[in-house]
């Protein structure tokens, strides 16, 4: 499917950490938001007490996986020896070779994670946010 390019370019935001959520909102963004000359900003929110938890149950889990596509972006996608952030970004690279990716890192402040994305949004005149959902398959199945 082609999509028509806008008139300017758009700023684009994905809110990332190292979940198969995360994986699958950037893939849906590669796949169906942007276009030649928009701007991807992979924006991560460090919460120090919970990274490390969040990371190692994602190891395990991607571990366990039997089959991975070797060119899509999936749970088995980030390894232990590289950081997800700059994986993620050769990732896009690969995908959209004229997109423009951007890493963009902040903690939460004592803010809750809404108001984080909210306000960084602003600061960086984002027109498009997209994040991954945590959906259990009863919520999936029945919508």
């Amino acid at each position: 499917m082609m999509v028509t390019s806008p008139s300017r370019s758009r700023n684009v935001m994905v809110v990332v950490d190292p979940t198969p959520q995360s994986a699958a909102a950037l893939q849906y963004a590669l796949s169906h938001a942007l276009v030649e000359q928009d701007k991807l900003i992979l924006f991560y929110i460090e919460n120090p007490s919970s990274w490390k938890n969040a990371l190692a149950t994602f190891i395990r889990k991607s571990s366990n996986s039997s089959s991975s596509a070797p060119n899509s972006i999936s749970e088995g996608a980030f390894s232990t020896d590289a950081d997800f952030l700059d994986q993620m970004r050769r990732a896009c690279e690969v995908a959209q070779p004229k997109i423009n990716v951007k890493i963009e890192k902040t903690d939460m402040d004592g803010k809750d994670k809404a108001s984080v994305i909210l306000s960084k949004s602003k600061d960086l005149r984002i027109d498009l946010i997209i994040i991954g959902q945590k959906r259990s398959l009863s919520s999936a199945i029945l919508g």
